[in-house]
């Protein structure tokens, strides 16, 4: 049955964007339900037959879970257009819920491991595809059904994950870059099409968080004790020199960048409204977090925030401000908890292992959550973080150079 659920996981990962649009246009049902009711007869088996593993922070992330759902019914914000299982089982809480439960009761081996690593490798090449076409057809593989309004379609390039969700590739693409970096190092032949790939998605997507989330994938080739000094330096002339080439690339196919960090990075002409946003949801945040401090309003902006926000922003726009607010100390203490786990589980495992891939992923999206709201913890890169750390769980003699592909 182990090799089974490995086959399932690889089915779903890394080709969910792909997946998600499937589901999208042919069977016009979610991809969270897909995965969620293929994985359910697997959780009732692991509980049934199996003495089942629940680690740390799988019993935080469990609790919040349970509790952004009572909250959700305790303060009537249920959908009333679906049955109550149908919406509870495509949760996004309660999907990464049942992905993490499966994963943290299998046991990976390398092949499946090395087929994970070809496979995205193949996602980063179909992804700076996807992102290049973009620049001139920004509708090509994009879902317009996430942004009926057009608020993002030619603003921002999704690449192919749009499909899940419009922010997803700024969790993903960065967590895949930095597991990659594990494994095509330097000196083999993928590693300057990673690093380029990752440059060019990045700030294509013309996200400040996508680009700072990459960089710190990156940082793991400077930070990292066991690379070289001499090899550090190498990595630094290649990124370079690279940065020259693809602004000398952009020029000669006419993608302005300078009008890209002008107006994205540095947001002259904006009037600072990006920055504005967040100082003021701070401001409301510490107005209106006083009045329910312990356990928050519900997974839901309440009016009178909303007309305190003025118009800058739907929601309190930094995710730890917003999750205090919605769910209160007790309810975002538990979501916190689980994700400072993952970080130092993901440290010991790096520091064991030498595979520092998913910690510098959730430091990407631990950091990213200063500047947006987006605790999904169902996005397909957190999973791939888990899945790779769940494989030097049950392998713990395994160094990542062992692994590493020519």
């Amino acid at each position: 049955m182990n090799k089974l659920f490995q086959n399932v996981l690889l089915a779903f990962f890394p080709f969910y964007p792909f997946l998600a649009w499937i589901c999208v246009n042919f069977i016009h049902f979610p991809i969270e339900k897909v995965l969620a009711l293929t994985l359910l007869p697997i959780v009732i088996y692991i509980i049934w037959t199996i003495r089942i593993l629940i680690p740390a922070y799988l019993v935080f992330f469990l609790s919040f879970t349970v509790y952004h759902i009572c909250s959700t019914f305790y303060y009537g914000l249920q959908p009333t257009t679906t049955s109550a299982f149908l919406f509870i089982i495509s949760d996004p809480n309660v999907v990464a819920c049942i992905v993490f439960f499966v994963i943290e009761n299998t046991n990976f081996d390398d092949k499946f491991l090395k087929i994970m690593n070809r496979n995205l490798l193949i996602i980063v090449g179909l992804s700076l595809i996807v992102s290049i076409i973009q620049i001139k057809s920004p509708t090509f593989f994009y879902n317009v059904g996430l942004d009926e309004e057009g608020n993002y379609v030619g603003e921002r390039n999704a690449s192919i994950y749009s499909w899940t969700n419009l922010n997803s590739g700024g969790v993903t693409f960065p967590i895949i870059i930095s597991v990659l970096l594990n494994y095509y190092t330097i000196g083999t032949r993928f590693f300057p099409f990673v690093t380029i790939s990752g440059i060019i998605v990045a700030f294509l997507t013309k996200a400040r968080y996508v680009m700072i989330s990459t960089i710190i994938a990156f940082l793991q080739l400077l930070l990292v004790r066991t690379i070289a000094l001499k090899k550090k330096i190498y990595i630094i002339s290649f990124f370079i020199a690279g940065i020259f080439l693809i602004m000398g690339a952009a020029k000669m196919a006419g993608f302005d960048i300078n009008k890209t960090i002008d107006e994205r990075i540095l947001e002259k002409g904006s009037d600072m409204e990006s920055a504005k946003a967040r100082l003021l949801s701070y401001d409301v945040f510490m107005m209106k977090y006083p009045e329910n401090p312990y356990f928050g309003v519900g997974p839901k902006t309440r009016a009178d925030v909303v007309d305190l926000l003025s118009g800058e922003a739907p929601l309190i726009h930094v995710g730890y401000l917003s999750y205090l607010y919605f769910y209160g100390a007790f309810g975002a203490g538990l979501l916190f908890l689980s994700l400072i786990c993952l970080l130092w589980d993901s440290w010991l495992i790096g520091r064991r292992n030498d595979f520092w891939g998913s910690f510098y992923g959730f430091l990407g999206f631990a950091f990213a959550n200063f500047t947006f709201v987006y605790f999904n913890f169902s996005e397909m890169g957190i999973i791939l973080a888990v899945i790779y750390m769940r494989y030097y769980k049950v392998n713990p003699e395994r160094l990542v150079g062992q692994l590493k592909e020519s």
